[in-house]
């Protein structure tokens, strides 16, 4: 009689434990009766009982998604070659109830790793996605990289802006945008290498005619300071050759007459002053 009672203990529990449901912190659910129908208040963390109907199980957290391969057009009409980024966006759990029921089911996502459901997940995705779109045409190409925390910053504004819209704010929010890869497209990139070698060329051959220059203008300047020395050379030989001269004459017992340039004579005095 024991053991029968212990074997229908041990169902009992079993049974007990088979039909309850564990909500983990960072979670909330959604009981669904036994008609199917969804009941409006979230269940809280915690071990429930589901033998008569079950429970969804949701993300009451802050949650992660990334969107790849993007190819934004930028402001000057350039593609870009990929674009990644990852996102967070959170539920105001208390709206959990009223958004799985207003929304079709395709507009949240199951988790992949667990039986959480990402509450508005394949809705807020395509939002931040056009929101980035729309962040990186108000850029060149060129200037796309240099840019990063700025197009981060607008994605998630305009993803906000957006969520307004559709009248989810306050429900439903998009937290932080990173991103985590931008490639330019291959032609892009030769360009841009192309403009960079050309720069540089440029400045070398303005550098080269600098020095050109210069060194013009030390030649000039040496060719001046030969010249006068030249002549100062040349005039103080015409000066020596002058006195050897006279040293010369001088010995022979010539008289020699030194008339100097401004040397007027008598006659021409005298005619002067009449």
């Amino acid at each position: 009689m024991r053991s029968i009672v212990s074997s229908s203990l041990s169902l009992l529990l079993v049974l007990a434990l088979s039909g309850c449901t564990r909500i983990e912190t960072g979670e909330a659910g959604l009981r669904v009766d036994f008609s199917g129908t969804i009941q409006p208040t979230v269940v809280p963390p915690g071990i429930h009982q589901t033998l008569i109907g079950h429970i969804i199980l949701f993300a009451a957290k802050e949650i992660l998604l990334q969107e790849e391969n993007l190819t934004p057009q930028t402001r000057d009409k350039t593609t870009l070659n990929d674009f990644d980024i990852n996102f967070t966006y959170a539920v105001d759990p208390s709206y959990i109830p009223e958004l799985y029921i207003k929304y079709s089911r395709t507009a949240h996502l199951q988790a992949r790793e667990s039986d959480e459901i990402f509450p508005m997940g394949a809705f807020v995705a395509p939002i931040v996605r056009a929101s980035a779109y729309s962040a990186v045409a108000e850029y060149d190409a060129l200037t796309v990289n240099d840019h990063r925390k700025e197009i981060e910053d607008k994605t998630r504004a305009y993803a906000n802006q957006k969520l307004e819209q559709e009248g989810l704010g306050g429900k439903v929010k998009v937290n932080l945008v990173n991103i985590r890869n931008i490639q330019l497209a291959p032609e892009i990139v030769a360009s841009a290498n192309r403009v960079v070698q050309t720069q540089n060329d440029l400045k070398t051959k303005t550098t080269e005619v600098q020095i050109a220059n210069q060194e013009a203008l030390r030649i000039e300047t040496l060719a001046k300071q030969t010249n006068a020395g030249y002549t100062q050379l040349l005039n103080a030989q015409a000066a020596m050759t002058a006195a050897q001269a006279l040293q010369t004459a001088a010995g022979r017992g010539s008289t020699i007459w030194v008339v100097p340039n401004n040397f007027i004579s008598l006659g021409n005095t005298a005619a002067a002053g009449r």
